[in-house]
C-alpha cells in the first residue's frame, strides 16, 4: 500500500475516493437525523451520534490496520495522536453535527470547501517545506469569492447563522488544523494505526458529553444503525486513505482535491435530500472548481 501510495496518479485517485465518502457523508447525516426522530434543539443527542460513529469508525481502522499488517516504524507519538484525536474527532465534530443540522446540506458542502484554502495557508505557516505562490494566492482569492457568493441571500443580507454556517466553518478550520499536524508530526506513523486510534480516543469525550447533555430519546431501528455504519465507514476509509496521502505528498497541494467535497456533497443533498441548487450555489461552486483548477495547473 505504502509504495503505491508514493505514486502521484495514485495518490490522486485515492484523494478522490475519500473526497466522494466525505461528501456522502452530508445527506448520511441529515438522514441519520431524520430516522431517529432526532428533537431540532437536542444538542446531546448530536454529539452522542457523532461518537458512536467515531468510535464503530476506530474499531474498523484497527481491521484495516490488521488487515494490511501494518507496523509503526517508530516509538508511538500518545502525545501527538491525543492532541490529533482532539483537534480531528472531538472538537471537529461536536461543531460539525451541530452545525450542519442548522443549515441546507448545499450550503454546508460549499463552507466545508474552504477547508482547502485553509489548509494552503495554515500549511505554509506551519510547515518548512511548503511555499506561497501567485498562483496560490489566485486560487486562494477564486475559491474564497464562490464561498462569499454561495452565502449571498438574495434579500440583499447574508445568510450566516453562528449555530449554523458558523459552526461547519469551525469545523472545518479544526479540520484543517488536524491535515497539518498529520502532515507534521505524524510521518513516521502507520497511517491506519494512527486514524484508528485517534477516532476511538476523540469519540469518547463525544459519547459522554453526548449522553450527559441528551434531553430526547432517540427511536432507534434497522436502517438508523445501517446509516451510522456506512458513517463509520466513511470516516475509517476516507481518513485512512486521506493520511496516507499526507504522509507522502505535498499538503498544500493536494488540499486542492478537498475542493471536490462540496461538489459530491450538493450533488448527493440534491439526490438524497431532495434540496434545491439555486444560481447562487450553482456559481459559488464553478468558483470554488475554478480555483482548484488554477491551483492545479502546471
Amino acid at each position: 500500500m505504502e509504495k503505491w501510495m508514493q505514486k502521484k496518479s495514485h495518490a490522486i485517485l485515492a484523494s478522490m475516493v475519500a473526497m466522494v465518502l466525505w461528501g456522502s457523508a452530508i445527506p448520511m447525516i441529515k438522514r441519520t437525523y431524520e430516522i431517529l426522530n432526532l428533537v431540532p434543539g437536542d444538542t446531546g443527542a448530536k454529539i452522542f451520534i457523532a461518537g458512536i460513529r467515531f468510535f464503530l469508525a476506530g474499531v474498523l481502522g484497527f481491521f484495516y490496520y490488521r488487515l494490511s499488517k501494518g507496523e509503526k516504524e517508530e516509538k508511538t507519538k500518545w502525545g501527538f495522536i491525543l492532541g490529533l484525536a482532539l483537534v480531528q474527532t472531538s472538537l471537529q465534530y461536536i461543531f460539525y453535527y451541530i452545525g450542519l443540522s442548522n443549515t441546507q446540506g448545499v450550503k454546508g458542502a460549499i463552507i466545508q470547501s474552504s477547508n482547502a484554502f485553509i489548509l494552503v495557508v495554515l500549511s505554509i505557516l506551519f510547515i518548512a517545506d511548503e511555499e506561497i505562490s501567485r498562483k496560490k494566492v489566485l486560487a486562494l482569492v477564486v475559491g474564497s469569492l464562490g464561498i462569499f457568493i454561495s452565502n449571498y441571500s438574495g434579500n440583499q443580507d447574508f445568510s450566516f447563522r453562528l449555530e449554523g454556517e458558523g459552526f461547519v466553518l469551525l469545523a472545518t478550520i479544526f479540520n484543517a488544523m488536524a491535515s497539518v499536524l498529520v502532515r507534521k508530526y505524524g510521518r513516521r506513523q502507520d497511517p491506519l494505526f494512527l486514524s484508528s486510534v485517534q477516532f476511538l480516543l476523540g469519540a469518547l469525550p463525544l459519547i459522554f458529553l453526548g449522553l450527559k447533555t441528551q434531553t430526547h430519546p432517540l427511536v432507534w431501528n434497522p436502517l438508523a444503525i445501517l446509516l451510522i455504519c456506512y458513517g463509520a465507514f466513511i470516516s475509517a476509509t476516507a481518513y485512512g486513505l486521506w493520511t496516507f496521502v499526507l504522509k507522502y505528498h505535498s499538503s498544500s497541494e493536494f488540499s486542492i482535491y478537498k475542493l471536490f467535497i462540496p461538489i459530491f456533497g450538493s450533488l448527493l443533498s440534491v439526490v438524497f435530500l431532495r434540496e434545491v441548487l439555486t444560481y447562487r450555489l450553482v456559481l459559488g461552486l464553478a468558483l470554488v472548481l475554478l480555483g482548484s483548477l488554477i491551483l492545479n495547473k502546471a
